[in-house]
């Protein structure tokens, strides 16, 4: 993989600071006109996006993150937000708050730490429902199949007469009435 040059490695070291890639190559001394252009450039270079993606790792490790910790702080942040909290108000004859009798919860944060989650776990991959649609459809063809030899079988079998002639001439004098 080619080297990079010290202007290319400070971009992605100013990169990874906040994952903006215009100001990165702005703050990595590229042209403010062209920076967004340049910082485009950049990222679709393999040298840069595995450096970057090393940075990336680094501070991962450092910070000891990773899915199984990111996914364990969006439970515990669902969870919590599906707690149900008092509503409190100012008592101004006791001088203090005091609940009011109702309750809230913060659905946002349950529903966004759900979502975040799922997507995650590739629940909300069109790519997913698809394979699942055509997995139902290969199901339903093989259940058929499955049964035609059946029925097949059988009538070789002779455990069963074919009536498939009767049942056309019977279907044609209907179809006359």
């Amino acid at each position: 993989m080619a080297k990079l040059t010290a202007k290319q490695e400070l971009f992605c070291q100013e990169y990874i600071i906040d994952l903006n890639a215009t100001q990165a190559a702005i703050r990595a001394g590229y042209s403010e006109k062209t920076a967004r252009q340049t910082a485009a450039r950049l990222l679709t270079k393999a040298n840069i996006s595995a450096r970057v993606k090393e940075l990336k790792d680094k501070r991962a490790e450092k910070l000891e993150l990773d899915a199984y910790w990111v996914l364990k702080r969006l439970k515990e942040i669902s969870d919590r937000s599906m707690q149900q909290e008092p509503v409190m108000q100012w008592d101004p004859n006791l001088g203090e708050m005091v609940e009011t009798g109702e309750y809230q919860f913060d659905s946002n944060g349950a529903n966004k730490a759900t979502e975040l989650i799922g997507k995650h776990i590739g629940m909300f991959d069109p790519k997913l429902k698809l394979q699942l649609e055509a997995l139902q459809i290969k199901n339903d063809k093989t259940k058929k199949e499955t049964e035609f030899i059946e029925e097949r079988t059988k009538l070789i079998k002779g455990e069963k007469k074919d009536t498939s002639l009767l049942d056309v001439l019977i279907d044609a004098v209907t179809d006359d009435e």
